[in-house]
């Protein structure tokens, strides 16, 4: 299984790479810096994509809304995200992503999240 994972903070990035290695040992994660590096893959190699909310130039809306219509990806694409007062969750889902993971990641959400699209 292929994950991407875009976020402009690299500590988050780390963070979340880290995790998803020592919960899923047999999992490729790339990590990308922005929306931008993101639209220039080859996205069908990508078994599910992670991506943050709030981003510079491209936010997290924005990205999803160019995977699924543009770029006709069909497969999960997760919000991770600090946005996590009430109604967020819901907000995402309703937009159409997949899933939702908050920040602080939980390694236990986040496994539960995976888990689900395996």
């Amino acid at each position: 299984m292929n994950i991407l994972f875009v976020d402009d903070n690299e500590l988050n990035r780390m963070v979340l790479e880290e995790m998803l290695e020592i919960i899923f040992p047999d999992i490729s994660v790339e990590v990308y810096a922005s929306a931008d590096e993101v639209l220039k893959l080859q996205l069908d190699k990508y078994d599910m994509i992670l991506s943050d909310i709030n981003m510079p130039k491209i936010d997290g809306l924005a990205l999803f809304t160019m995977l699924r219509e543009e770029y006709h990806y069909t497969k999960p694409i997760i919000a991770v995200t600090a946005l996590a007062v009430t109604g967020d969750r819901e907000r995402m889902l309703m937009h159409g992503f997949d899933d939702f993971v908050s920040k602080p990641i939980n390694m236990d959400e986040l496994q539960s999240v995976i888990e689900k699209y395996i």
